[in-house]
């Protein structure tokens, strides 16, 4: 996320992260990876039902093709998928991403289908920019 901070900061974009748990629990948990003022906490998760964002079967965690693809994609970077780290209140809490306008308007959403099923940054960003164009 970092390397394109500047690149949304650009488009004069809030990058914002939301996290289930309280307040302190989410601050600890993005202060490991983000600045924790982009996190929002979400302790009922209701952004995630307004994004239509399910639950992940656990008991696919090791058969789940998409899932098993992308722990090699991430091997093969140098990088090795951490669940545990990773993981706040809700094992089974589908990941989402979405571009929202200053109006709270949805212009772009992403439903991840595994735990580890979120774009690229670049992906974001290049559909920030075509919206803003």
């Amino acid at each position: 996320m970092r390397e394109f901070d500047q690149d949304f900061a650009a488009l004069t974009v809030a990058v914002r992260f939301v996290g289930i748990g309280d307040r302190a629990k989410v601050d600890e948990f993005c202060g490991r990876f983000n600045p924790a003022a982009r996190c929002i906490a979400d302790e009922t998760k209701a952004t995630y039902a307004a994004m239509g964002l399910g639950d992940y079967d656990l008991s696919r965690l090791q058969t789940d093709p998409a899932l098993q693809i992308r722990r090699k994609e991430a091997n093969a970077s140098g990088f090795r998928l951490n669940m545990e780290a990773t993981i706040m209140d809700d094992a089974t809490q589908l990941p989402g991403a979405a571009v929202i306008d200053r109006d709270g308007i949805v212009r772009w959403i992403y439903r991840g289908i595994h735990p580890a099923d979120l774009p690229h940054m670049r992906v974001m960003l290049d559909a920030t920019r075509a919206i803003l164009t």
